[in-house]
């Protein structure tokens, strides 16, 4: 039986509109059911210093890494360390966490806490005239909103002298 063409266009736009309203609906109840705000945090590497300023191959260095969260939320991060020019020994992180080599796995942390971690590495013999040590502050960006990362990252530099 063929329907006229007020009752098919009727039948059509209830069908349309019934979707409408149902996915209207799941996305209300979607973002009302547990939906959070991605956290808000400034992280930000305040310094890292080593311990000397010119050292020989095979020397050791220790580097000091001071990190903070800048807020104005609490959030997960980590500090890690890197270097071409340097080889990791050992680290010690703040808190008496165990150091996760080469970063420490600080966890949730509130705004205006700041962490030292120090970081002990030995000058290799890469014909560099300079050693240089990184620490980074690691968060993964869809998990925290980060309004300057640019300061999440900091060098510390050694004067390579003698025989490289």
């Amino acid at each position: 039986m063929r329907q006229s063409k007020p009752i098919l266009l009727h039948r059509r736009l209830a069908l349309l509109t019934g979707l409408l309203v149902s996915a209207a609906i799941g996305l209300t109840l979607a973002a009302t059911a547990g939906a959070q705000p991605i956290p808000t945090a400034d992280l930000a590497i305040v310094s890292n210093t080593a311990s000397v300023k010119h050292a020989k191959v095979g020397d050791e260095v220790t580097f000091t890494i001071i990190a903070t969260n800048n807020g104005p939320d609490a959030v997960d991060f980590n500090v890690s360390w890197s270097s071409d020019q340097l080889q990791l020994v050992s680290e010690t992180c703040d808190l008496g966490i165990s150091p996760d080599t080469p970063a420490c796995e600080y966890g949730t942390v509130a705004p205006g806490v700041t962490l030292t971690t120090t970081v002990a590495a030995r000058v290799l013999a890469t014909g560099s005239k300079h050693a240089t040590g990184t620490g980074c502050m690691v968060e993964q960006p869809s998990f925290i909103v980060d309004p300057d990362p640019q300061n999440n990252c900091g060098d510390a530099t050694v004067k390579v002298v003698g025989k490289r």
